[in-house]
This record gives structure tokens, C-alpha cells and sequence, in this order.
């Protein structure tokens, strides 16, 4: 019994031993703040522009055919009974069909075309905080945290090296 207990202090010893040897690697963390690097970047401001420009005829195309739907339900009241009536409330109904399809396809084509930029966006800035992680020797990234100190939050450099903050909107 005497021996074994020997046995297993000395195998002890040697993992201590070894364990000392070694030199306890500290992890350097960094932290990022990713509704920050959503919302507050030169780059998304500029995606979210480039979208509304590009879906601004469509939205328009949109806001339009409502118009044009209030218009033809306030007539609606003061058509005269029988055929001219019943042409009204058809065309009316038409229109609202219409106005469904077009405005699904508008707000599925927006949102496709926004997770597509998303996930490009998204692809350059994890490529800049690997960048940024690599260049100061970082062993983990957080994106989520409760609390994170100055000295752990890079960013702002991964919003410098995406163009920089958002422009201020405009009365503010």
C-alpha cells in the first residue's frame, strides 16, 4: 500500500513538474460590437442607400396603385346602382388583387436583395476582424458579451477599416 501511494506521489511530482515547466499561454480576447457594426458603419449606410435607390421606382410603383385604390373605394359610395356600380366594385377588387401580388413581390425581392447584401458585408467583416485579430495577435474575438473593457473592444478599428462611421443624419 506504502509503495503504491509513492508510485502515485512521484508520477504526481512529474505532471507538476511539467505543468511548471510549461508557460501558461494568457489568451488575448478582443470584443466586438456587432449591432454597432450593423448600424453604425460608413459601408452599411451606404448598402441600405444603394438599396432604397435601387427599390425606390418599385416602392413608388407601390405607394401608386394604393392611391390609386383609395381613390376607387371613395367613388364606390357614389357610383349609381347596377352595371356602372358593379364595374367599379370588380375593377376595385382587381386592384387590390393586384396591389397583393405586387407588393409581396416587392417585399420579397427587398428582403432577398438585403440578406444577399448582408451576407457579403458580413463575409468582409469577418475577413477585417481576422485581419485586425491576426495583426495583434488575438487568440478569440467575442462578438456578444455582458461587459467588455475599452482594452478588449476593437470596434472601432473594424469601423475605420469598413469607411469609417455613418454620416450623422441631417438636424441632429
Amino acid at each position: 500500500m506504502k509503495q503504491q501511494g509513492t508510485k502515485l506521489l512521484f508520477l504526481l511530482a512529474i505532471i507538476l513538474q511539467g505543468a511548471l515547466a510549461m508557460q501558461v499561454h494568457a489568451a488575448q480576447i478582443g470584443y466586438v460590437d456587432g449591432r454597432r457594426l450593423e448600424n453604425d458603419t460608413r459601408r452599411a449606410f451606404d448598402i441600405a442607400e444603394m438599396l432604397r435607390k435601387e427599390f425606390s421606382a418599385r416602392e413608388s410603383e407601390v405607394r401608386g396603385m394604393e392611391a390609386k385604390i383609395k381613390n376607387l373605394q371613395a367613388q364606390l359610395p357614389g357610383a349609381p346602382a347596377g352595371r356602372e356600380r358593379e364595374l367599379k366594385e370588380r375593377e376595385f377588387q382587381t386592384q387590390v388583387q393586384r396591389l397583393d401580388q405586387v407588393g409581396r413581390a416587392f417585399i420579397d425581392d427587398l428582403e432577398r436583395r438585403k440578406a444577399e447584401e448582408r451576407r457579403k458585408y458580413f463575409v468582409d467583416v469577418t475577413a477585417i476582424v481576422n485581419k485586425i485579430a491576426e495583426s495583434q495577435k488575438l487568440d478569440l474575438v467575442l462578438q456578444e458579451a455582458v461587459y467588455a473593457s475599452k482594452s478588449v473592444d476593437i470596434t472601432e478599428q473594424v469601423i475605420k477599416a469598413l469607411g469609417g462611421p455613418a454620416p450623422k443624419p441631417a438636424g441632429k
